[in-house]
């Protein structure tokens, strides 16, 4: 009975499941010529061969910033790259002097769903995370998979503007978890369930907190059988567990890591946080653990930008004004309870600098780092992976490194050789920043043109139509376009 009704949930999927064919094919660009009016009045740059000179470049292989660079676009894709005198710019290239402007790879969120905890944002979180120069998004974890992935089909087909969306499995979890949630309680409906959203075009398969080690074991067995990855928010299970058993990332990073929790309970989320304020970065358990996940060839997806909005709960101007009133009025409510509870808050300041002292120990050690911002509270698409940035520099990380954790590692978390570095070849998903963002962090805010295969969004017409509207009545409903 739960088989037929879990089947029954999703069969709504086969309408859209023509969106998740392998995205390894070359890229596209007949989409270039058929964008929808609604699409192209976002625009500010619609040129099949463009020229940007002078610019400072951070390309995402983890190289420092490189000065006086030029950078050609044919046709959605990087032609040339280099020195301004070493790229010769022939005639028909549409040139734009980037004189004082950084352009860094389009970023690749590894943790950004379309919806708050509260609700949903399918009209709203494609604009801003394209605005804020995120081109790919990862959805890691989802309730209703179809919605995700009718928006991603529209986005490919030029309809409506956004990032391009891989999509994501609802949760399952152990049999102690939610009901809504898919629980394991029978290994062939986990089954069944599995392969029926792979046919369907789900790629990631997410897995929360009270999945236990033997759940995990089967889930990942059926998933790689068919072809997909999974991810998880673990707590049953350990970091070393999961990473035995073939898991393919964990989310959140050290915030999860019940694998340093006194009294953790084998299979059971347990134990004490006491570890997320007293655990020492530096230590060997913290190197055996970090260890065993690059031996096993594990990322971890960090979500900085949640956690400062949890620890500090400071919003900015800019949250506020994207935010509808239900949720300015939630962060006022926030504001008042952290005063009256001060040092009593749930969300400890150091368990935010802890964390960004295990992301860089894990960089270091060779560990494939990547970043989302887990959308909550008044942590909005698009600015919160901006935030990442800045809290990555904050964390100790090199402008270089912060850009590669958060372009280069996702593409290869993904899969994906053709995005996440500004290389010859390589698709034209680059962002236009005003400012030197090596000697500014908040340059990342700047955002003026965002290419995603070559078209040239403008980033300020994209926020401001959304403006007053994120978590409101109409980004309830799934918007396909006009």
């Amino acid at each position: 009975m739960r088989l037929i009704k879990t089947l029954a949930f999703f069969t709504l999927l086969t309408i859209v499941s023509c969106n998740q064919q392998a995205k390894n094919t070359p890229l596209n660009t007949a989409i270039q010529m058929n964008l929808s009016e609604y699409v192209t009045s976002y625009l500010k740059v619609n040129e099949s061969k463009i020229a940007l000179t002078n610019c400072n470049v951070i390309d995402g292989t983890g190289t420092p910033l490189k000065k006086s660079q030029t950078i050609l676009i044919e046709y959605g894709k990087i032609k040339e790259v280099g020195s301004a005198t070493s790229v010769k710019i022939s005639e028909g290239f549409y040139q734009l002097d980037m004189s004082g402007k950084t352009v860094i790879p389009g970023i690749i969120g590894t943790h950004n769903h379309m919806r708050f905890p509260r609700g949903p944002l399918f009209y709203t979180s494609p604009k801003l995370y394209l605005a804020s120069g995120v081109t790919t998004i990862q959805t890691c974890g989802t309730g209703n998979p179809q919605e995700e992935i009718a928006i991603g089909k529209a986005i490919e087909d030029g309809k409506i503007p956004g990032p391009e969306i891989v999509s994501s499995s609802p949760y399952f979890t152990g049999p102690e978890g939610k009901q809504n949630f898919i629980r394991f309680t029978n290994e062939k409906m986990v089954r069944d369930t599995i392969r029926y959203l792979t046919s369907m075009g789900v790629q990631w398969f997410k897995v929360y907190q009270h999945t236990r080690p033997e759940d995990l074991r089967v889930i990942i067995n059926e998933v790689h059988k068919n072809g997909g990855k999974v991810t998880g928010h673990l707590c049953a299970t350990t970091y070393e567990e999961a990473a035995r058993l073939g898991i393919d990332a964990i989310e959140h990073g050290f915030i999860h890591s019940y694998d340093y929790a006194e009294g953790k309970e084998v299979g059971k989320c347990s134990g004490s946080r006491d570890f997320r304020s007293n655990m020492d970065i530096s230590s060997e358990a913290v190197k055996r653990v970090q260890g065993i996940l690059i031996e096993e060839g594990v990322a971890l997806s960090t979500t900085p930008s949640i956690f400062e909005a949890q620890a500090r709960g400071n919003a900015d101007k800019r949250d506020l004004t994207a935010l509808s009133p239900y949720y300015v009025a939630a962060y006022e409510d926030q504001q008042k309870r952290m005063k009256e509870q001060g040092n009593a808050w749930y969300f400890k300041e150091v368990w935010l600098v802890k964390s960004l002292q295990y992301d860089l120990a894990f960089y270091k050690a060779g560990g494939l780092l990547t970043a989302g911002l887990d959308p909550g509270l008044h942590n909005v698409p698009g600015f919160g992976d901006q935030k990442n940035y800045e809290l990555f520099i904050e964390g100790g990380f090199k402008p270089e490194q912060a850009i590669q954790v958060m372009t280069l590692n996702g593409a290869k978390l993904l899969g994906r050789e053709e995005i996440g570095s500004i290389e010859k070849g390589k698709v034209a998903n680059l962002v236009v920043l005003n400012g030197n963002l090596e000697k500014d962090a908040s340059v990342i805010r700047n955002v003026e043109i965002v290419f995603k295969e070559g078209v040239g969004f403008d980033s300020q017409k994209l926020i401001k139509s959304v403006q007053g509207l994120v978590g409101s009545a109409i980004d309830e409903k799934v918007f396909l376009g006009k």
